[in-house]
């Protein structure tokens, strides 16, 4: 019996044997992510492509033009716990924008214990296939939710025309590496003139994210300045000051920044990423001059304008941050006349995952850039069935990894490349 007259049992509908045969979907390794990622924060333009990933995910939000479905949380209350231990939990977020080519849905798992995997299903929004999976082991999302910090960072860098010389971070955890990361990449903080004072539960876990900072095989992660908390003073002179813990009770109040003397204060708030997480006081909320949102819907679920923290209070107004108007040729538009505190409370929406997708999968509508080069051929065929030239000048070479004249599919520009084999591997 030949293939052709082996039983089939969808004989019914022949186009799923031929699409399984002739376009599987692809899998883009955790190492080709890595180095996509690695280039794009080494260059300018690079980091720029990620905030503006960030940005049109924001704008795509509060414009109505997306749809994002509802969060489902594995091992958080009231559902059953995961055997990867207490705290362990598994968010999935799936959102697509209206009459885009792809529908999105990322998983991001973390363990409670500092350990976070994850990966990104693309789907064609035409064939409704699957047609790459991202196996980026988390990072994408540790990535994407430090550029979104980053782009409200500098924006009230911006508006203040002010230059930052202290980053207070809360919480040694690995979003503080990225957010580090994309805060020095995107031009919002300059390392070398710039403190960095860390608060952490001890004095020891703040000197392992020291050590670890100064190890990292990344250099800028290497060009850093470390304070400790204990210095009081020096935290409460920080102008940015970024919360990334997973805490159920206030780590940043009143007491711990300073509301006059420096030109501006911008708080990031990135971990009450799950009902009952917070960990900024209500007191201190209250006294921001504008309190910015990703989503004002999801803020009533998440993050730190959950109703139930503020009993008989009303919540204040809440402003997101993608509403037209907010952020001006990228500086915040508010207070123009007087000193601005600002808070921008980042729980996470499915878009900046769609558009942090879009960019790695290397199908964003995005302009050449000179010095980037992102080379995910093979993801670039498998959502889009084009394998265009290379743009880049000179052509991009890719020795190390056996590509010739074959660039990004976004033609980002020369650098690195990946081979396209047999596997999709490298």
């Amino acid at each position: 019996m030949t293939k052709m007259d082996a039983p089939s049992l969808t004989s019914y509908d022949p186009s799923l044997s031929r699409a399984a045969l002739l376009s599987p979907p692809q899998l883009i390794s955790f190492h080709t992510i890595e180095s996509a990622l690695s280039n794009l924060l080494l260059s300018p333009s690079g980091a720029e492509l990620i905030l503006s990933s960030q940005a049109d995910a924001y704008r795509l939000s509060s414009s109505g033009a997306c749809a994002a479905l509802p969060i489902q949380t594995a091992g958080q209350i009231p559902q059953p716990p995961l055997r990867a231990g207490a705290g362990a939990q598994m968010c999935i977020k799936t959102g697509y924008a209206h009459g885009d080519a792809v529908l999105v849905s990322k998983a991001a798992a973390g363990d409670g214990r500092g350990n976070n995997t994850g990966a990104v299903s693309v789907y064609s929004q035409t064939s409704l296939r699957l047609t790459a999976v991202l196996c980026d082991g988390g990072i994408l999302t540790e990535a994407r939710t430090a550029a979104a910090s980053a782009y409200a960072c500098r924006a009230a860098v911006r508006r203040a025309k002010a230059t930052v010389t202290g980053v207070g971070i809360v919480g040694g955890g690995v979003q503080a590496v990225w957010q580090l990361r994309l805060l020095g990449a995107c031009g919002a903080v300059d390392p070398a003139v710039a403190q960095v004072v860390v608060k952490t539960r001890s004095r020891a876990s703040a000197e392992a994210f020291v050590r670890r900072m100064a190890a990292s095989s990344f250099p800028p992660d290497r060009r850093w300045r470390f304070a400790h908390f204990e210095d009081s003073v020096r935290f409460r002179r920080c102008q940015l000051v970024l919360t990334l813990t997973t805490s159920r009770s206030p780590v940043l109040g009143m007491e711990d920044v300073a509301l006059a003397g420096n030109a501006f204060l911008h708080v990031s708030a990135v971990g009450s990423d799950s009902p009952g997480k917070c960990e900024i006081s209500t007191e201190l909320l209250s006294s921001a001059d504008l309190l910015l949102v990703d989503s004002i819907a999801q803020s009533k679920e998440r993050g730190e304008f959950q109703p139930g923290r503020w009993g008989e209070g009303t919540v204040p107004d809440l402003v997101e941050i993608g509403t037209e108007g907010t952020v001006v040729n990228g500086a915040l538009a508010a207070g123009t006349d007087r000193h601005l505190f600002t808070v921008f409370d980042s729980s996470g929406i499915a878009m900046q995952d769609v558009q942090m997708a879009k960019l790695m999968a290397g199908i964003s509508k995005v302009a050449p850039h000179e010095e980037v080069c992102v080379c995910l051929l093979q993801t670039h065929r498998a959502v889009t069935g084009l394998s265009p030239p290379c743009k880049a000048s000179p052509p991009c070479k890719a020795a190390r990894h056996g590509a010739t004249n074959w660039c990004g599919a976004s033609n980002l520009g020369a650098g690195t490349g990946a081979r396209l084999t047999t596997n999709m591997y490298h």
